[in-house]
């Protein structure tokens, strides 16, 4: 069964890739609906003479080197492939041009084919990342040219972008969640806490880790504030400070029997991880990031469950493997 399982996670990404590729073929039912997905069975080896002709095609308007190159294809020199692979419209990242100043033609032309698909292939990736992210005048440039030559063609690049992005992170989602455990805890969980959990471990697990300790502290001082209005100490909260007043908040929950101080501690470790992440740009480490998301776990559970035995040793061994890189207790 294990054995199975590994083969899946290894699977998955995998089949991602072959689908972006083009390696299957899928067959529709009436309604539109993909029915079955087979070999693709024109797909394969591209040949010398198909690269060639892509290339006339595709790339010929902006270069006119394919056919100096081939005029020169049995007196090839460095120099002359120098001065070809020049007027090539391929970026420097995609193209080794210095690696192919020796090479035969058949090989030069394998490798701008594959430079030339690559640079394609990556523009509107470029677009839709920064859509993501924060662009720049050439990606909006970029942006506005697909849709105006290529209608309708961004929203199938958005398709691919998130296959590839689902590739490339489905590992380390899996890993992630198999170390994870069941926090039980009464349905008296607030909802808003509940959410904001939830919200932290899917951070965590696609590797947003300054986004997951934020919403570990907002979890935590929802709970906790919810918690103290809940044993009738509304009066109490409203009279804290606006200034600081979620350190003395946790110290009005630690008199008021509402952490002790174990959790008090675990709290207050969020809290000051986040305020890291967000006042000093501060990237948290993976391992800061789940060592605090498991202190948001063990507080809900301290809150909404009866104290159990194992927090005591639980906590210290985070507190050694933090102790080991160096940080904050």
């Amino acid at each position: 069964m294990e054995n199975s399982l590994s083969s899946l996670a290894a699977l998955v990404p995998w089949a991602l890739s072959r689908l972006l590729n083009g390696d299957y073929r899928v067959t529709l039912d009436s309604e539109g609906s993909p029915r079955t997905l087979e070999l693709d069975p024109d797909h394969g080896a591209v040949s010398i003479g198909q690269m060639e002709a892509y290339l006339r095609v595709c790339a010929l308007p902006l270069w006119d080197g394919l056919d100096e190159l081939a005029a020169w294809r049995d007196r090839l020199t460095p120099e002359r492939i120098s001065e070809a692979l020049a007027k090539a419209p391929v970026p420097p990242s995609f193209l080794a041009r210095e690696e192919l100043l020796h090479a035969e033609y058949p090989d030069i032309v394998a490798a701008v084919y594959r430079g030339w698909r690559r640079f394609l292939d990556a523009i509107p990736h470029w677009v839709i990342s920064s859509r993501v992210g924060l662009g720049g005048s050439n990606e909006a440039a970029l942006e506005g040219g697909f849709e105006r030559l290529f209608p309708g063609t961004l929203p199938g690049e958005v398709v691919k972008y998130v296959v590839r992005e689902m590739g490339e992170t489905f590992p380390a989602i899996v890993e992630r969640l198999s170390t994870f455990q069941v926090i039980p805890v009464t349905s008296a969980v607030p909802a808003p806490v509940a959410q904001y959990a939830r919200e932290a471990s899917r951070c965590y697990l696609h590797g947003f880790f300054a986004a997951s300790l934020i919403l570990c502290r907002s979890c935590v001082e929802s709970a906790v504030e919810t918690k103290l209005e809940q044993k009738g100490h509304r009066r109490a909260l409203r009279a804290l400070p606006s200034f600081n007043r979620v350190p003395e908040m946790l110290k009005l929950a630690l008199s008021k029997g509402v952490l002790d101080d174990w959790t008090l501690q675990m709290a207050d470790d969020i809290r000051k991880s986040a305020n890291d992440a967000v006042h000093h740009a501060t990237v948290p480490s993976e391992t800061e990031c789940r060592d605090r998301l498991e202190h948001t776990r063990e507080v809900l559970r301290y809150l909404y469950e009866a104290p159990v035995p194992d927090l005591v040793p639980h906590y210290l061994e985070m507190v050694k493997r933090e102790k080991e890189r160096g940080g904050r207790a």
